[in-house]
């Protein structure tokens, strides 16, 4: 715009100065509305370019300030000039000033307390504590594990099997997948075994010794149980029970010496004698018994003379034996046992007539007649 022109009449040299103008006024005064409008869309395309362009240039990592926590704008100030332009071109500069300043901070670790700082009010002790609270945990995890594995090498050393198998297994639980740990459980259990067996050895030959062969037999039966394939377990079994049959069979004799009076039990006991004699793992329990068996044996074979009377009429027989004919006065040579006599006679009953023969009864003498008519 122009001044306007001088009134008519008057010389320049007579008008007055015009007042001086600031600069500033004077700037705004030329400047034209276009140019305005587009100083003002130039800046807010450039905010929006930086608004949207920012965050893909940034990396994500600790330490981002998400979109929501980012600082407002500082409040729209005029210009010293009072332009526009300058206004939004001053925003523009204060905002860069505070991306830069961000871009600054991922170069660095932060520190807990400035993750709390930006984190909202109710997340920001949640959202801290939850790592650190398992970096602790994780760390007092490798401290357990690592003292747990050197107490169970410090056993393994000293021979303690359980309190070893204890350690590791302990271990294992915190790390599952840890080949070490497995191993020294896996050489725990192996040593545990060895001694478990090597004492139930040691019991079971003292059990032998004494002859307790069914305590024997157990301890045998609970080596095999921790390993089916030990030698010594599977001979000491069938031993113990080799052992605890043939005592089972001259107990049998023994309680009833009685039996031997049978020549078949006889002949089964005399076997029985002859086993033993060839039996390694005879001790002195077992030789007693079969001293005491052979003894039962001798007195049931011993013969004993038995004096038989008659009436000279009837005719006796000795089952087992044989037929004695007629007498009055007889004697026959038995050994012990239970004999049955039989007497006959025409016209009149048979009679039987039962002896007992015992080597430790005193002699006797047995009648036999048939006396009742029929």
């Amino acid at each position: 715009m122009s001044s306007a022109p001088p009134a008519p009449g008057n010389s320049r040299s007579d008008a007055s100065p015009p007042p001086a103008v600031p600069i500033g006024v004077r700037a705004h005064a030329v400047v034209s509305g276009r140019w305005v409008a587009a100083a003002l869309i130039a800046a807010l395309g450039l905010t929006a370019v930086v608004f949207f362009l920012l965050p893909t240039r940034v990396p994500p990592g600790r330490g981002v300030t998400p979109p929501d926590a980012v600082p407002p704008l500082p409040p729209r100030a005029a210009s010293p000039t009072g332009d526009p332009a300058e206004a939004v071109r001053q925003r523009l500069l204060a905002q860069e000033a505070e991306n830069k300043k961000a871009q600054q901070g991922l170069t660095r670790a932060e520190r807990p307390d400035e993750v709390r700082s930006r984190l909202p009010a109710g997340d920001a002790g949640e959202k801290a504590a939850k790592p650190e609270q398992a970096r602790v945990e994780g760390r007092g995890a490798v401290e357990k594990f690592e003292v747990l594995m050197s107490q169970g090498l410090g056993q393994l050393e000293r021979s303690d099997w359980p309190g070893a198998e204890q350690s590791f297994s302990a271990a294992l639980k915190i790390r599952p997948a840890d080949r070490t740990a497995a191993d020294g459980r896996a050489r725990a259990k192996e040593g545990g075994q060895r001694d478990a067996l090597a004492r139930l050895q040691r019991e079971a030959q003292g059990l032998e010794s004494a002859e307790r062969w069914e305590e024997a037999l157990a301890a045998y039966q609970r080596a095999a149980a921790i390993e089916p394939a030990v030698d010594f377990a599977r001979q000491g079994a069938a031993r113990s029970e080799r052992m605890i049959r043939l005592h089972a069979r001259i107990d049998g004799y023994l309680t009833s010496p009685e039996r031997l009076y049978s020549p078949r039990m006889r002949e089964e006991a005399q076997q029985l004698v002859a086993v033993l004699d060839r039996e390694a793992a005879i001790g002195p329990r077992t030789a007693q018994a079969r001293q005491r068996l052979d003894t039962a044996l001798k007195r049931a074979t011993t013969t004993i003379t038995v004096r038989l009377a008659s009436d000279d009429a009837t005719e006796v027989t000795l089952i087992r034996v044989g037929p004695l004919g007629r007498f009055q006065d007889r004697e026959v040579v038995l050994t012990p046992g239970t004999y049955t006599l039989v007497g006959s006679r025409p016209g009149y009953k048979d009679v039987r007539v039962e002896v007992v023969v015992d080597p430790d009864a005193p002699a006797q003498r047995i009648f036999v007649a048939c006396e009742e008519r029929v």
